[in-house]
């Protein structure tokens, strides 16, 4: 004989019980959040090596400098690594720049890599000292295989002093 106890307890874990269960199987099949996505582009769209043409120019100025090309490779797990054809560096003065990128939503990504300048050349307009050079920038996906972006360029000395700044407007295409 079951006591009035045993009835409620017995109720008790009835109703945890399926309500655990109904808990259950609605995580199991209730779609994740929702990111904000066309599927259009999907979040490691920006993965492989583009070929790119960048204008660096000044920024309060807008005065540009003539497009060069360079080569950007993004990797799967976030890294970046990054060439370029710059004339504005002799042969061995600018080592590949390496970094980072991350998706921000559908089609936007933000990229940072750094490279070392290894001697200075004060021939050049500016000149450059050694340190590094820093590019931060904003990549829009414009198809599955075409991007633009807007940078900011920076040059340090080894002591990390900021010697030079300027911006960049870039077009990639994906390398095929």
């Amino acid at each position: 004989m079951t006591t009035m106890t045993g009835r409620r307890q017995t109720l008790r874990d009835l109703v945890i019980g399926t309500g655990l269960g109904l808990m259950l199987m609605i995580g199991m099949t209730a779609p994740a959040a929702a990111e904000p996505d066309d599927n259009s582009i999907p979040a490691k769209a920006l993965v492989g090596t583009w070929r790119v043409a960048i204008t660096t120019y000044n920024c309060l100025t807008n005065v540009q400098n003539p497009t060069i090309a360079s080569l950007l490779t993004f990797g799967a797990d976030g890294s970046l690594i990054e060439t370029t054809s710059s004339p504005q560096f002799a042969v061995g003065q600018r080592t590949i720049g390496h970094g980072r990128w991350e998706r921000l939503g559908s089609g936007a990504y933000r990229a940072v890599f750094e490279a070392f300048i290894m001697f200075p050349t004060p021939s050049s307009t500016p000149p450059l000292a050694r340190g590094r050079q820093r590019v931060e920038q904003g990549i829009t996906m414009t198809s599955r295989d075409s991007f633009t972006s807007d940078a900011s360029v920076t040059f340090f000395d080894t002591s990390g002093t900021v010697l030079l700044s300027g911006c960049a407007r870039a077009s990639g295409v994906r390398f095929e």
